[in-house]
């Protein structure tokens, strides 16, 4: 009798248990990272620069129910500021302060030269002080060439509103390419950039006479180390002094920003002025 019992209990307590699983089992799919949005991954073993890459794309949420173009925002260094910024622009649309945007990321997929992180190399000019410097034009071929040609194929992205980030050398690259490539995107945001190391090759750089001026935006910390702070003022003071009509150049400064932290600032106001809240996007 008392097995009996038991084997009963046993039966009832499975039942309650499968019932307080099927209560508690999820009615779809989870996804831990949901603020990354509607995202997708492809790698680009590029022919000119012989390595890969990973591109990191958020789709916006209106994207699988549309069939318009959106505006693009292109990150370098995109294996830390993407997964930073992705949410925060999902958070600026679900709040009205911003459109919507297909924001884009480029990762080396680790940190140091040794896990294949060449940014050193690709986002610079060439430099008498740092051997490894110099690699900023191949880079831009290769977006050129290959990153852009593959993203306007696979997405729907207006080109008339496309948006290059770059931060430190990142930066770096963004005023090198603004002045030489003008074509490659539609606003080129330069934030905090590291001119420390080759100043006088940008004292000397002037912008291709191509077109229309090119937009070019300066966004600097105002807590942002001396060793980069002021080589980048010298260049602006320079740029200002030449009054090159060729560069439509602005300068936000944000008050109490460091290095690494003046880039969610830069990106809310130059994501909201490129697509303002509440329009049609």
């Amino acid at each position: 009798m008392f097995r009996i019992g038991l084997t009963l209990t046993s039966i009832v307590f499975a039942a309650w248990l499968t019932g307080c699983a099927a209560i508690h089992e999820p009615s779809r799919s989870v996804d831990p990272l949901f603020g990354l949005g509607d995202r997708k991954t492809f790698t680009i073993t590029s022919e000119g620069l012989g390595r890969d890459f990973h591109v990191l794309v958020r789709l916006p949420r209106s994207y699988a129910d549309s069939d318009r173009a959106y505006p693009m925002a292109f990150l370098l260094d995109g294996g830390i500021l993407f997964p930073m910024l992705a949410p925060y622009q999902l958070m600026m649309e679900a709040e009205g302060s911003a459109g919507e945007v297909i924001v884009v990321g480029i990762s080396y997929g680790g940190l140091g030269f040794a896990n294949g992180n060449l940014r050193s190399t690709d986002y610079t000019a060439p430099s008498p002080e740092v051997a490894y410097f110099g690699g900023a034009s191949a880079f831009q071929d290769f977006l050129a060439d290959e990153v852009l040609p593959r993203l306007r194929r696979e997405f729907r992205i207006d080109p008339e509103r496309t948006v290059l980030f770059g931060q430190s050398l990142g930066g770096q690259f963004a005023i090198h390419a603004a002045l030489t490539r003008p074509e490659l995107f539609s606003t080129f945001v330069a934030i905090n950039p590291a001119l420390h190391a080759n100043l006088p090759y940008f004292m000397k750089l002037e912008a291709a006479p191509e077109g229309p001026p090119v937009s070019l935006v300066l966004a600097l910390g105002t807590e942002d180390p001396p060793r980069y702070r002021e080589p980048a003022l010298a260049w602006l003071a320079a740029r200002r002094v030449a009054a090159d009509p060729e560069v439509a150049l602005e300068v936000i400064e944000f008050e109490g920003r460091h290095h690494a932290t003046t880039a969610p600032a830069a990106w809310f106001e130059v994501i909201r002025r490129t697509v303002p809240p509440h329009n049609d996007d």
